[in-house]
């Protein structure tokens, strides 16, 4: 008995740790098959071919602008070249902000008037309405200018240069002042030197002074007498 316990003992921690190493395994296999990732397998993507398809290129024909209708505007006045009237027969042309000529006239009197434009276009170029039109007589510049915008227009023309007036400086005017004389002192007299009195004039009195010189002298001589007597 014993040994039949002992052995079965001996069995049963055998079984035990066999039972106990396969379960082991087994799990860990299990729990390698469940984190595997699955290969996706490819599908194939037909091509298309692409169809040719031909492109036809469509010749533009270009278009000529219509010009709109407009009221055309008369300009008139007088027209005065290089400080004058103009003379009859002088040519005044109205020209765009181009520079194209829309209409001309010949000056008679002195005056002018011409229509802008004379005739009204179909086609480019087309007159520019509320343009602003300068003017030429023969050529030569005109200073004013004037708006198409339809209608009559009083317009006096300046052409060529202007007269420059003529300044006269005018003439300084002398002032003659006359000096200021100046009154001079008399001068005055002084009185002579002699033996009047003081009453006479105010002199010098020197014969007092020389009587009394003498006078002096005598008393002297008087007093030396007395003493040599002695």
């Amino acid at each position: 008995m014993r040994k039949a316990g002992i052995a079965l003992t001996i069995l049963g921690v055998s079984a035990f740790a066999a039972l106990l190493v396969w379960g082991l395994t087994f799990s860990t296999a299990q729990a390698d098959d469940a984190t595997a990732t699955p290969t996706a397998t490819p599908t194939a993507t037909p091509t298309a071919t692409p169809t040719a398809t031909g492109t036809t290129e469509a010749t533009a024909t270009p278009s000529v602008p219509e010009c709109g209708v407009g009221i055309p505007t008369t300009f008139n006045g007088t027209v005065t070249v290089d400080g004058a009237p103009a003379p009859d027969g002088t040519v005044i042309t109205v020209l765009d902000e181009d520079g194209v000529p829309w209409g001309e006239v010949a000056t008679s009197g002195g005056k002018y008037v011409v229509d802008a434009p004379e005739s009204l276009p179909t086609q480019a170029p087309c007159f520019p309405f509320n343009g602003t039109m300068s003017f030429t007589a023969d050529d030569v510049a005109c200073a004013e200018t004037g708006d198409a915008t339809g209608g009559l227009k009083d317009l006096p023309l300046t052409c060529g240069a202007v007269a420059t007036p003529t300044v006269v400086p005018p003439t300084a005017t002398a002032t003659v002042v006359p000096p200021t004389a100046t009154p001079q002192p008399s001068p005055t007299a002084l009185p002579p030197t002699g033996m009047g009195s003081s009453s006479e004039g105010g002199g010098f009195l020197w014969w007092p002074l020389a009587l009394a010189a003498a006078a002096l002298a005598a008393v002297a001589g008087l007093y030396t007498a007395r003493r040599a007597t002695r």
